[in-house]
């Protein structure tokens, strides 16, 4: 370990998707300690599953301090538990602790860290925006993320006030109840030493729903450092065993695939291209939604040139990437939701090692728009997706200078998805509807219980009422009892009565 950076193990690392589980943001953590040679001890899962990327990054860990939580990750419950046992593990106190969203439990870990031990350099970063929405840009105001919690809240405070003495600031203290995801963005920009984002884009949205004294705060103590693209070597770390026509243009995609990154203007291009060597372009898609994407392009006259298979191991994964002539990657549509696009696609830091072509299918003025690829088209426009093809195939030597495009194939594409997916959502849309009427009926039981309830408890308090007045009453009586019966046995009314008799005989 003598060639390590930080050879005293004094950096601690709060990464709770770390390898052996293969999820992104902790497979960026780990490439990033390999890039920078570092010495840690690590704060992760309790996950048992063994991996080739563990095995390497294995030399890089001192200790391993796994956390096991069966409560779904960042719930307001797995915050708190995932601070206690987090706590508990750390056995000393570090010069450095470095924490990362996903998931933004790390954060709020890290944080307490630092309250404990102040002197600790705590360098926080974000992947992406955590509280706005990706599909909307709003903020997210999930219940489940509403903290109603005065005690834990007003212990925040303190630590805000704190800060802002020492500091000459005025930052805002906290609202109870208060919305997580705005806590872990807002603490972390407050308390964290040094802040990492990935891209100029994602640092302005994030900091555009704050204040100008933190926007300036955050700006001062924080840089922009890209996902690391893993060494050469481990490219060929292990052989992905995929069949390939070398005769072919081999084109390839591994990632995700919903309505907001989608390829679309790319199969319109493709499906109304008249080429006579058209056939000789192979699409790949490697994607956890491959049932999904075989429905999408089933009825085009392509399929047969589109290959969906599931997700490789990682490893295999990037040794595919060498092996394929172009490989594709796209943006996630914000247009409309945010005033840029904060988002830059991490499978970008891994294309970039393989030595393949890329063509970034690309939102107008986006991080990945401005890198240098071999080929850009836009989402919207599908003919720069028609150039896009033209010169692959032109480049591969593959011309024909009486192709076109068909000019109809939007239509047809849109009436295509229509019918395809038309059952599908007529069927979701009968239950939704269905769903909306049980949950208005619901609500106007709810809403008759609660008439029924308040009319039983204005019964129940007149009816205690009447029973007060009732033993008021009977004390009255009572009382007017004992006070005749005292009369009728007194000596003055026996004496009296002949004179009594002799009114009444008058």
């Amino acid at each position: 370990m003598s060639n390590m950076e930080n050879n005293d193990v004094d950096y601690l690392v709060i990464s709770y998707y770390f390898p052996p589980r293969l999820e992104t943001s902790g497979l960026v953590v780990a490439r990033k300690i390999m890039e920078k040679n570092l010495n840690v001890d690590v704060i992760q899962s309790a996950y048992d599953e063994s991996s080739d990327f563990n095995e390497i990054i294995n030399k890089h860990i001192n200790n391993r301090f796994p956390i096991d939580i069966k409560t779904k990750p960042d719930y307001i419950p797995f915050i708190f538990k995932y601070i206690d046992l987090g706590l508990k593990a750390i056995k000393k106190n570090y010069k450095k602790v470095y924490s990362r969203s996903y998931i933004y439990s790390n954060h709020f870990l890290a944080l307490e860290y630092k309250f404990k031990n102040p002197n600790a350099e705590w360098t926080a970063e974000f992947s992406d925006p955590l509280l706005l929405n990706l599909y909307t840009g709003e903020v997210k105001n999930y219940p489940r993320a509403i903290l109603d919690n005065p005690d834990y809240i007003n212990k925040l405070n303190e630590k805000i006030e704190k800060f802002n003495e020492v500091s000459d600031t005025d930052f805002k203290a906290l609202d109870n109840p208060s919305n997580t995801f705005f806590m872990a963005e807002y603490l972390t920009f407050i308390f964290a030493d040094k802040i990492i984002f990935t891209n100029e884009n994602q640092r302005e949205v994030m900091l555009s729903v704050y204040d100008s004294e933190l926007r300036e705060f955050v700006m001062d103590k924080s840089k922009l450092e890209a996902h690391p693209t893993i060494d050469k070597e481990f490219y060929n770390f292990k052989d992905c065993e995929i069949r390939l026509d070398n005769n072919c243009i081999n084109i390839a995609y591994f990632g995700t695939y919903y309505y907001i990154r989608h390829f679309e203007s790319l199969f319109y291009a493709f499906e109304a291209l008249n080429h006579k060597y058209k056939d000789k372009i192979k699409l790949y898609f490697f994607t956890s939604r491959a049932e999904l994407l075989k429905v999408a392009t089933g009825s085009l006259k392509i399929s047969n040139n589109i290959i969906i298979e599931k997700p490789l191991k990682y490893f295999e994964f990037l040794n595919a990437t060498t092996k394929f002539d172009i490989l594709l990657i796209n943006d996630t549509i914000t247009k409309g939701h945010f005033k840029v696009n904060p988002y830059l696609p991490s499978k970008y830091s891994d294309y970039i090692g393989s030595g393949s072509d890329i063509w970034g299918i690309c939102e107008e003025d986006s991080i990945l728009s401005k890198k240098e690829l071999k080929y850009k088209s836009s989402m919207t426009d599908y003919q720069s997706s028609c150039e896009v093809l033209i010169d692959i195939l032109n480049e591969y030597g593959y011309e024909d200078l009486d192709y076109y495009f068909e000019d109809n194939i939007f239509e047809k594409r849109i009436n295509e998805l229509n019918w395809r997916f038309g059952f599908e959502f007529d069927d979701k849309k009968k239950y939704y509807t269905r769903y909306c009427r049980l949950k208005d009926k619901n609500k106007k039981l709810k809403d008759e219980k609660q008439v029924l309830i308040d009319k039983k408890e204005k019964l129940k308090a007149k009816n205690e009422s009447l029973m007060e007045k009732n033993i008021n009453l009977e004390k009255e009586n009572e009382l007017l009892k004992a006070k005749y019966d005292g009369i009728i046995n007194s000596n003055s009314w026996k004496i009296t009565k002949p004179l009594r008799k002799l009114k009444n005989s008058k």
